[in-house]
């Protein structure tokens, strides 16, 4: 664009001509001012003020691009076209500044406007009318020109601007062939041409056009190749790498993309690059469902761009898969302040209140699902988010009402209906609980539904339909933890031990954090007198959950079989402590203390059992 500008003697000779054309105006004023003395005066006056205006906002914008202030600058510079709209050089000017401001859409506009104004007053070479053509979009015109003077000058710069301008055009095939050509040239050499930066340039743009060719890996894989080329001759073209990471993660070589996106950060990339670098391997990590790397990616990309509500939505969504519910709700805090109609934002915060475990903060959630409905009545995930929140908080029948409403506002919503059914089993409905989750499954079959409707049959005493649903839930999702679980619990009740521990490893094996599965496993273990290992899985759950009394409990069974009576003792106490009205805790206690000798004070204990369990038949 540098060639289109006016030099400066061009513009003393412009001034000149307003100044002529106002000294012939002013004279046939003077002539007609005797006749119309007032009228000419003010008519005077007024092109005294627009050539003063002009002249003021030349001044005016200089001094404003001097302090940096672009956008005062392309002000002050529009007020100056609308007093002279056939200023052009007013418009090229603008048209830099907007650039400089990176508003492309408004600079293109400005571009085409000095297009449109070029009579004939401005000597354009080809090249620059191409330029200009490009810019305003007008590829085919483009195309045209830079073909013509390729015809008759077929170096590697003309060829190389023409394969550009077929990209834009969205000629790739062309663009690789004129690409092509001009590598061919390189090789032959041209004089005062540096080969190693002509070479990565098009190695560079024919990579792309590999990619924007189509969706096969081949394409995908030639673009790696030349993106690699390229990187060759030149190790810091961040924008090499960042591309060849684009073409790793098209062909599903997440860690070879992750590997380039880490040297582009390693690299002086630009703000642009930086944040889509942060944004992409972010992406992949959360694929890989390596939340905490994706976590640090999201964060930075949220703290470069300060304004952008997805990245901050994806932060927190990191944050709360981590278990870090306090940081999940400041971020989803933070992008309900950058967008408060944001209504996932009010969803994601609204949960990650429910996971605080306390009435405070579940009703901090209730008002998060309703100020998300007040935006958005029939948003369903809204709906269904708010029923939970009532189940917790033990209003079945309102809890009903809204999976009611979102099934009637999405008669597809297989959530309202797996809602509902888990809300009727509470209330003790299990035929609308199984009716409900049956309409879940056909909508939608999967492992949790099926797996759902195996505890439904449960408790209905249909422990048979129970197990075939959990087969067939693992059948469809063979990494399923809580099917394998509840057939494993199954077995337990069936006593077919050996069966129930096999299970409770498989549940253990996708879902390493289930201590109930461990428990089970431990007590299953101690029947098939598997001590050691029953002694490893109690040990961990003891570890893991220190106040839960049945672990200490079960524990102490253990021991007895192992006839450590005082450990045994011990643990029962423990479990005493924590709960203290159960008779079964006592009555165990009473027969481990008549083993160790303690007899009065196995009478105690025999007789509290005995006082609970009264207090319970009668209540």
């Amino acid at each position: 664009m540098k060639e289109t500008i006016y030099p400066k003697y061009e513009s003393a000779q412009t001034s000149r001509i307003l100044i002529e054309k106002f000294t012939s105006e002013s004279k046939e004023s003077v002539i007609t001012l005797n006749q119309h003395r007032r009228s000419s005066r003010l008519f005077f006056l007024r092109k005294a003020a627009s050539f003063e205006n002009i002249q003021k906002r030349f001044s005016t914008q200089s001094t404003e691009l001097k302090l940096h202030k672009l956008k005062k600058a392309v002000r002050e510079l529009s007020y100056a076209i609308h007093l002279q709209p056939d200023g052009i050089q007013l418009y090229i000017i603008r048209g830099q500044y907007l650039l400089r401001m990176r508003c492309y859409d408004l600079a293109k506009f400005t571009i085409y406007q000095v297009a449109e104004l070029n009579k004939g007053l401005i000597e354009l070479s080809p090249i620059q009318q191409a330029l200009i053509y490009s810019f305003c979009e007008n590829h085919d015109k483009a195309i045209q020109v830079l073909d013509g003077i390729t015809l008759n000058k077929p170096d590697v710069p003309m060829c190389t601007l023409l394969a550009k301008a077929q990209m834009k055009a969205k000629r790739n095939k062309e663009a690789m062939r004129m690409f092509k050509k001009a590598l061919d040239l390189i090789s032959s050499s041209d004089k005062g041409l540096n080969p190693l930066a002509a070479s990565a340039d098009c190695l560079y743009h024919l990579g792309l056009c590999y990619m924007e060719e189509g969706s096969l890996q081949l394409n995908y894989k030639l673009a790696i190749t030349d993106l690699t080329t390229a990187i060759n001759m030149d190790k810091n073209s961040y924008i090499a790498f960042y591309n060849r990471a684009l073409c790793y993660t098209k062909i599903n070589e997440l860690q070879m993309a992750l590997t380039d996106y880490g040297i582009v950060l390693l690299l002086n990339a630009g703000e642009t690059v930086t944040l889509n670098t942060f944004i992409n391997r972010g992406l992949i990590y959360a694929e890989l469902e390596q939340f905490n790397f994706a976590l640090e990616d999201f964060k930075q990309a949220a703290l470069i761009s300060k304004t952008n509500v997805s990245l901050c939505q994806a932060t927190a969504v990191c944050y709360h898969r981590n278990k870090e519910f306090e940081e999940a709700v400041n971020f989803f805090t933070w992008a309900v302040k950058i967008d408060p109609r944001f209504l996932d934002a009010y969803i994601g915060r609204g949960n990650s209140y429910m996971e605080y475990g306390h009435d405070e903060a579940t009703k901090q959630a209730q008002k998060d699902f309703l100020k998300a409905l007040h935006f958005n009545p029939v948003y369903t995930k809204a709906r269904i988010c708010l029923g939970y929140n009532l189940q917790a908080q033990g209003k079945f029948q309102k809890a009903w009402n809204h999976f009611t409403i979102a099934m009637e506002v999405d008669p597809k919503s297989y959530l309202a209906y797996e809602g509902r059914a888990v809300v009727c089993l509470q209330m003790g409905d299990n035929f609308a609980a199984f009716q409900d989750i049956n309409a879940a499954i056909k909508i939608n079959a999967t492992a949790e539904f099926l797996t759902n409707r195996g505890v439904i049959h449960e408790f209905m005493g249909q422990q048979q339909n129970a197990m075939r649903d959990y087969q067939e839930a693992i059948s469809l999702n063979p990494t399923y933890s809580l099917a394998y679980f509840n057939a494993g619990n199954i077995y337990f009740h069936h006593r077919q031990f050996s069966q129930a521990s096999d299970y409770f490893s498989k549940a253990l094996k996708f879902d390493p954090e289930n201590e109930c599965a461990t428990m089970n496993r431990a007590i299953a273990n101690t029947v098939l007198k598997r001590y050691e290992e029953a002694k490893e899985d109690f040990a961990y759950v003891v570890e893991s959950c220190p106040l839960w009394a049945a672990v200490y409990f079960n524990r102490a069974y253990f021991y007895c079989c192992l006839k450590q009576y005082e450990l045994a003792e011990e643990d029962l106490s423990k479990a005493l402590s924590l709960k203290p009205n159960d008779a079964l805790i006592y009555n165990l206690r009473a027969e481990v203390r008549g083993k160790i000798g303690l007899i009065e004070e196995a009478m105690a204990d025999y007789n509290k059992a005995l006082d609970l369990q009264e207090h319970a038949s009668v209540v």
